[in-house]
Parts: structure tokens; sequence; C-alpha cells
């Protein structure tokens, strides 16, 4: 199969999960014996002359990566929405590119990923060309930015072919102009007023997303459940001898530095512990520390100050992807204590592969891994409860074993990476088979 993934952003220029997932996969699917090409945004890469990005075309892994797209949600690019005119302009562009690229390549599927702050001009012109499509969801960016039947993005247009955006002395020119290019732009097969999005199929990865989609309108004719996976190998090391009653309890805390993730949570109830517990755990926190996250990671660190903590948390600030699987099997207990909607988080399953016991908030899709594995679950920002379920396994570190190995179990059984891409190989043969004329 020929098979074209879009995704906002592509390793090495990431935020999370999701889109460690989409590389994920299209390498295993170019293992696999398919022609597959990838078309993210410019995110990540150097300014060139005059300010602007250069689009660039690499090979990551073998995986042609097409890095052309404008992205309107993250970096300087995506600094406060651009003049109309200017965005209109770019995201014509982008589907333009788009359609180029379907020409070229004559992709059997087109396998949209997290489509955050990319042109949603692009969703409905598979469909237009006869190519089924199918979407692999594990984030709200849909209902955020497209809404049930596109009527987020309609607006936009609409007041650009009808000259309603600029000042009220030239609308009548502006109208003049929008109209035209409007129907040059609709000459190209590229939807002007509105936007049907219709996709073949989408995959959710957790049923609450599915369910979350579901109430805010956003209805499919096909559609399932596909856990996530993850590559075993690089994670897996066995629970025996994590950890016994004479050595410090290694927690961790693993992702993004954001209120809504809950790092202050656990600070707190490390700071509740009496002293000789205290003295009993070490909390590592890896994550970035600069930039977007700079404010809330100093607030988090005076606070480990004032707490007396200073020696009991070490920040090792963004981790290398390739130094992640280390660092969960040299750790005992990871806390997850998001209080967002996730989809099915990765650090989760990643952490139980490696043997880690995992404590959750269960929050969004992270229930359904812990009701599988049977997990611990701490009430989002219950930092009194926390620190209780802390004192328990710093004192039983059988107790602990126990919560990993049936966390290791679920993981290997229900999340492997060589699960997961069986289901979607099956699914995207499907795909292509019921399209065929």
């Amino acid at each position: 199969m020929k098979i074209l993934m879009v995704s906002n952003l592509y390793p090495p220029h990431y935020h999370g999960g999701y889109e460690v997932r989409c590389a994920q996969v299209a390498e295993a699917l170019l293992r696999a014996g398919h022609e597959v090409r990838v078309l993210t945004t410019v995110y990540g890469l150097p300014l060139g002359p005059g300010g602007k990005f250069q689009p660039t075309t690499e090979t990551i892994n073998g995986v042609r990566i097409d890095r052309w797209l404008y992205n309107y949600a993250f970096g300087p690019q995506g600094a406060g929405r651009p003049w109309t005119w200017s965005q209109a302009k770019r995201e014509l562009k982008d589907a333009r590119e788009f359609l180029g690229i379907m020409d070229e390549f004559r992709p059997d599927v087109v396998n949209w990923w997290n489509m955050n702050g990319v042109s949603m001009l692009l969703l409905p012109l598979p469909r237009s060309r006869g190519t089924p499509d199918v979407h692999w969801i594990e984030y709200p960016w849909m209902i955020d930015e497209y809404g049930p039947n596109g009527e987020k993005v309609t607006p936009f247009w609409v007041n650009l072919w009808e000259g309603t955006w600029g000042p009220a002395i030239g609308r009548f020119l502006f109208r003049w102009v929008g109209r035209r290019w409007e129907r040059r732009v609709r000459q190209e097969g590229i939807p002007t007023r509105v936007f049907p999005n219709q996709p073949t199929h989408v995959c959710f990865v957790s049923e609450y997303l599915r369910t979350l989609y579901r109430e805010a309108g956003l209805q499919f004719s096909s559609s399932e459940v596909l856990f996530g996976g993850i590559p075993v190998a690089p994670f897996y090391a066995p629970v025996e001898g994590r950890r016994d009653s004479s050595r410090v309890l290694r927690v961790l805390f693993a992702g993004q530095l954001t209120a809504d993730r809950g790092l202050h949570s656990a600070i707190e109830a490390i700071g509740q512990l009496p002293i000789e517990v205290q003295r009993q755990l070490m909390l590592t926190v890896a994550g970035p520390t600069t930039g977007a996250y700079l404010d809330y990671y100093e607030r988090v660190a005076r606070r480990v100050a004032e707490l007396g903590l200073v020696d009991r948390v070490a920040f090792l600030g963004k981790v290398a992807q390739s130094a992640i699987p280390e660092i969960y099997k040299s750790h005992d207990l990871l806390v997850f204590l998001s209080t967002r909607e996730e989809g099915l988080p990765l650090v989760m399953v990643e952490a139980m592969l490696a043997g880690c016991a995992v404590i959750t908030t269960g929050s969004g899709g992270a229930i359904e891994i812990a009701h599988l594995a049977d997990l611990p679950l701490v009430p989002k920002g219950d930092s009194l409860v926390l620190s209780q379920m802390l004192a328990k396994y710093v004192a039983d570190p059988q107790e602990l074993k126990a919560v990993a190995v049936r966390g290791q179990q679920v993981a290997l059984q229900e999340f492997s990476l060589e699960r997961m891409m069986d289901r979607w190989q099956n699914r995207l043969r499907q795909l292509v088979v019921e399209t065929d004329p």
C-alpha cells in the first residue's frame, strides 16, 4: 500500500506522545513493506532569509518527511493569527501542496494524525479525489478547531470572500476581489464555503475519546477503538529485583510541565510526608523546563525550596527520546497525575512495560488503562491521598511490586506496538479494498 500520513508535528520536532506514535507507526509500516510518506509542518525549522521558514524534505529511518505546511498553533509562525489576507494565502498554499502530493504520490489511503494548528482546508480533499482517509485520534483537536460540520472553519472563508473582514470603507473592493478569488480557488477543487468532513473511517485510541467526540456532535459513519501501542524491546525490563525495603523509593514524573499535568500535586504530597519517610524516597522530574514551560517550572521549583525538598527532587529537563527507556527502568513508581482530557497516555504504558508501577488520576482515557491493569487511583489534585499512597509504598515494596507486575502483564497483552500494527494494517487494507472500484 501507498500511505500518506499527515501530522502537525513530527520527531525530532514534537511536543508529546501523539507525534511519537505517528513516527513509530510510519517506521513500522515501512518495515512491513508499505510505501510511506509523511507531510508535516515547518515547526522546529530555523528561519531563513527574510524571516521566512524554508520548507525541507528529509529522510528519517527510511521514511520521507516533507516539512512543507504552515503551523498556526505553535512557534513564531503561530504567535497571533496572521492578517486575514496572509493567512488565506498560506492556507491555500498548503492545500495546493497537499493536492500536489496526492497527484504525484497517488496514495491508496490518507492517514490523518494530530492536525492541531494545520489548515482544516485539507480534510475534505482526499474524499473529493476518491481516496479513502482514516483519522487516528488521540486528542480533541477536531472538536476544538473544526466542529461537527466544519462550522469553525467556515466563518473565516465566508468573511474573506464576502469582504467583511477589512475596513468598512474598502469592503466593496474586498468583496469584488474576494469573489473572483473564490471562483479560481473553487476551480482547483478546494472547498470555499462548505467544508464537509465525513472521513472513511476514524480510529480512537480510547472509548473515552470516542464518547467525547460523539457528545460534541461529531458523529462518524465508521469508527472503532484501537489502543495505541508501544514497541516492547526498548522498554521492557523484568520487575524482579527492582526494590527492597533497604533502598529509597525512586518516584518518576515524566511529561510536559504544565498545571494540568499535576506535578505540583506530587510536590505537595511529598511535603506532607513525615521527614523520616521523605528521606526514603526521591522524585525525578523528566520534562522541559524552558520556553512555554518556564513559568510553571519556576513556580514548582520555588515550592520545592519552601518545603525543604531540594535534596528530594531532581529536575532533568527535557530528556532525549533515546534515553527515556532507561529512565523508566531506573525508577520504581510513575505518578501520572494529569487532570486534562487524555487520549491514551503513552507515558503510562511505557512505564508499565519497563516494570515501573503506576499511580494515576485516570483522567480521560487513562482510566481505561487503569481498569485493565487494576492500577491505584488518586483523585485529581488530591495531594493528601497521594501522600498516603506514597507512604504505603515506601513501607511495603511487595505491594508496589504487585502493582508493577499487573501493569507489565497488561501492557504486553494489550498495548504492544506489534499488536496495534497487526490491527492497523488490517484496517488500512480493508479501507483500500472497500474503496477500489
